[in-house]
């Protein structure tokens, strides 16, 4: 994909000579002494080709740590009496360096367990031989699977999470003027008349109108629905924000013939400018703005302190979420979680709900975002970890052994004191620390990956699990999961509910599983809610299924208490 104002992006290796490290290969009979000693003074080197009078092998350095100097191995002592050769009973068969990136990954996952970390061999037409290391392998998958999880599939624009992370960089460079929320008028009744398909049609029409108009140094993104996004970094000779969203009002307007009729299209657009650090805040005020505008039919606002009566709802709601929460008013409901082939319950996801006084019981979407945006996130996550490990504890006294899964957001992480207080918390309810799942998302593992690296690693030393949430729809590095001491990817429901509809989110769903089978993780699939969903994923190697095909979150006492199967790590 090409990002419209920025020129091409780094262009993905598809091919697996791209990533390969050719080299010349040396005679099977080297002694091992000098192949060791040529390892060692070149850090950089993978491994060694050897020539065989019959093909080739490949000793890796791995391959060399095991049977030459490990203690299962010949001994270091015996090194001396032994030849490269001797390392590796036969010959490796080479893939062509023309193999595509996703087939040799797969040939490579599809080897022994034994073998799947080692280096793969591979040959060029003209004769030469070279090295293709395995995390280079997967890092080039898994920039595949990054760029398909950043791309609105529909019109081929960036999306939420990458517009988000595009707009923060642009923003921090002082290169951001303004955001633009737009949002069609009455693009349902367009659905009625046309049906998806024309609308789709629509939407796609209107994404290529608005790349074609932004103008240079400009992008625009698709939200969902009918919405887009335009980061204003560049502004043509005598226009403001706000014109430049009349103009872009007026390029998208058409009519676009769409089978047979033609179309106009109104749109509502809500400015913000770019006069605060974070990108967030002034999505949010343009959005406001474009809600106004589509209030007012005005067609274009401009975001002023007044139009955010939001922000003054959202400090009462967390007033009363603080008092709610010392007053016993929330209370948590379980998901279980099931084994993908047995179906199996392996274990509970605790979800928090808010029994209002006057408004009822409200989901977590309702309060949730806004005491993330608050220190009250910190007290809550006290109360959820003490409640569902107490829960826990009350369920293993009647003789069920059920873990708990708990979602930590990334302030409660940043804690000096989280790790001694989870730890606190098992001590006194008298809980196994394997009962406990702590689950992450992938910004909090952004926010500051040392330090989350180091608590996960003391947590999961004291036996507690670890788990990623929503993998896929962040910006985790594929070079920071070896670091993170990982039990669990889930794959966000968001890919789960559109694969079988979108060949893009099959493909995501397959890489996961390859990564994550590749780093010794099990992997949970969100949002499974049919039959035929959870067969398929089941066949494609997800480890759990967690959805409304198989249970709905419940009150402790509505969990289907069948003999659950303790959850075994993997080391």
């Amino acid at each position: 994909m090409t990002e419209q104002g920025r020129g091409p992006g780094p262009r993905l290796p598809r091919k697996l000579g791209e990533i390969s490290i050719p080299m010349t290969p040396m005679p099977a009979d080297t002694p091992v002494s000098e192949l060791e000693a040529l390892l060692r003074d070149d850090r950089h080197r993978p491994g060694v080709i050897l020539r065989t009078e019959t093909g080739h092998r490949l000793v890796s350095r791995s391959l060399l740590e095991r049977t030459a100097t490990g203690r299962l191995g010949f001994g270091r002592a015996l090194t001396v009496h032994r030849t490269a050769g001797d390392l590796t009973p036969a010959d490796a068969q080479a893939l062509p360096a023309g193999t595509d990136i996703d087939v040799a990954a797969e040939a490579a996952l599809a080897r022994p367990a034994d073998d799947r970390e080692e280096p793969v061999l591979v040959s060029w037409p003209d004769g030469r031989y070279g090295i293709a290391p395995m995390m280079d392998l997967l890092a080039a998958m898994a920039g595949r699977y990054a760029r398909l999880s950043r791309t609105d599939q529909l019109t081929g624009l960036p999306n939420r999470s990458m517009i988000a992370a595009e707009g923060q960089s642009r923003l921090d460079a002082g290169g951001l003027v303004a955001v633009l929320h737009l949002g069609l008028d009455r693009f349902q009744d367009a659905n009625d008349v046309l049906g998806h398909h024309g609308a789709d049609t629509l939407l796609h029409r209107v994404a290529a109108t608005l790349s074609a108009v932004r103008g240079p140094g400009n992008l625009v993104a698709r939200l969902d629905g009918d919405q887009f996004l335009v980061l204003v970094s560049e502004l043509p000779a005598g226009h403001t924000p706000q014109s430049m969203g009349r103009l872009l009002a007026t390029g998208i307007r058409g009519p676009h013939p769409i089978d047979g009729l033609p179309i106009s299209v109104e749109v509502s657009i809500g400015v913000s400018a770019a006069d605060h650090h974070d990108i967030t805040v002034l999505q949010r005020r343009a959005a406001a703005a474009m809600r106004r505008a589509k209030q007012d039919r005005t067609g274009v606002v401009e975001w002023t302190p007044g139009l955010d009566s939001t922000q003054r709802v959202d400090l009462r709601q967390l007033t009363e979420l603080r008092t709610g929460l010392r007053a016993g008013h929330l209370r948590l409901h379980y998901q279980p979680l099931h084994d993908a082939t047995t179906r199996e319950m392996h274990g509970v996801e605790a979800l928090v709900r808010w029994q209002h006084p006057q408004r009822g019981l409200l989901p977590p979407g309702v309060f949730l975002p806004d005491a993330e945006r608050s220190d009250v996130i910190l007290e809550l996550t006290d109360w959820v970890l003490a409640e569902a490990l107490h829960q826990a504890a009350a369920w293993k006294r009647d003789g069920h052994h059920v873990p708990v899964s708990v979602n930590l957001p990334a302030a409660y992480l940043a804690q000096d004191r989280a790790v001694r207080t989870i730890l606190a918390m098992l001590e006194l309810e008298r809980v196994s620390p394997d009962l406990l799942t702590v689950e992450i998302t992938e910004t909090a593992v952004l926010t500051n990956p040392d330090q989350v690296a180091a608590q996960l690693s003391e947590l999961r030393l004291r036996g507690v699990r670890v788990a990623i949430d929503d993998f896929g729809t962040g910006y985790t590095s594929l070079g920071l999961l070896p670091r993170l001491p990982i039990d669990e990817l889930k794959i966000d429901r968001s890919f789960v509910v559109q694969m079988h509809d979108s060949p893009a989110h099959a493909t995501i769903i397959d890489s996961v599983i390859a990564i994550a089978k590749a780093l010794g993780m099990k992997v949970v699939a969100e949002g499974v809610e049919d039959e035929q969903t959870a067969a398929d994923l089941a066949s494609a190697g997800v480890d759990l299924l967690q959805g409304f095909h198989l249970n709905r979150p419940t009150p402790p006492e509505a969990v289907p208490l069948l003999p659950v199967r303790p959850l075994v790590r993997i080391v």
